[in-house]
């Protein structure tokens, strides 16, 4: 036998031995009671207590709002309220947003449409013919996109600005469902007694798509839509319709283009 296993035997053979306890009355030294336990049996009864504790404590903490009082130890995302005011803030921005976008398109085409306006009523063909020029130049960008249908069906409308019918209607059967041609933010999505139910949404390089007269509108400002989304429901709404069918306008840099030349609608 070592005598590194002596000791281990030894301190084992400590840990067995057994004390008692004796309590003794202080006047007369009288014994008033008396224990009988083993280091071992008192090792395990205080480590068991220990652990006990240790785990009623740790629980009480984890499973209690005390958490929270405890500096450090609470994530302040998994704050119910904080959780709730972020995401409200995040509505908030897309609205503003959304709003500003918005905004900013309705500025270009009453700009453009004032632009139009004074140069007819001051007759100034060489103007008209610039302007015309610089649309032709600008619309060439759009020559380079590709569009999604917002849906299939015959023209009943063309588009034609001299009527100030900036849009190409198109029928289709009832229900059909009317589509995004690209993605973008939806700026508004409203009833009124002209358009009816409406869907306006502002895609990438400042183009704007307009679906008009629809029976009911699927989004929401602000709400975002991927190409080929449903957003409406072709439909036979506001004073300006005269049978089910959508109008679908496109507006480039704040001006209207024929839709025809960049979408097949058959």
């Amino acid at each position: 036998m070592s005598a590194e296993e002596g000791t281990k035997r030894s301190l084992l053979e400590r840990l067995q031995d057994n004390y008692r306890l004796v309590i003794l009355d202080e006047d007369d030294l009288r014994e008033v009671t008396s224990f009988s336990f083993s280091l071992l049996i008192f090792y395990i009864i205080a480590s068991s207590i220990i652990v006990l504790m240790t785990v009623m404590v740790v629980s009480f903490i984890v499973f209690t709002p005390v958490k929270r009082w405890i500096p450090g130890y609470g994530d302040i995302k998994e704050n119910t309220e904080f959780v709730e005011l972020t995401k409200r803030i995040d509505e908030l921005e897309k609205q503003v947003q959304a709003h500003d976008t918005y905004t900013m398109g309705l500025k270009n085409m009453l700009k453009s449409i004032e632009i139009s306006e004074a140069e007819q009523k001051q007759g100034k063909p060489e103007a008209l013919s610039n302007r015309d020029v610089l649309e032709s130049m600008k619309t060439r960008e759009l020559d380079h996109l590709v569009f999604a249908s917002p849906l299939s069906g015959s023209i009943s409308a063309e588009y034609d600005p001299s009527r100030e019918h900036l849009g190409t209607d198109i029928i289709a059967p009832k229900g059909t469902a009317v589509k995004s041609v690209m993605e973008g933010i939806v700026l508004s999505a409203e009833w009124s007694a002209e358009s009816g139910n409406a869907v306006i949404i502002q895609h990438p390089r400042n183009i704007v798509s307009v679906y008009k007269h629809n029976s009911a509108n699927l989004v929401k400002p602000g709400q975002k839509v991927q190409t080929g989304q449903a957003v409406a429901i072709i439909g036979n709404s506001g004073e300006m319709s005269t049978g089910p069918h959508l109008h679908f306008e496109l507006w480039y840099d704040g001006q209207a283009v024929n839709p025809k030349n960049y979408i097949s609608f058959n």
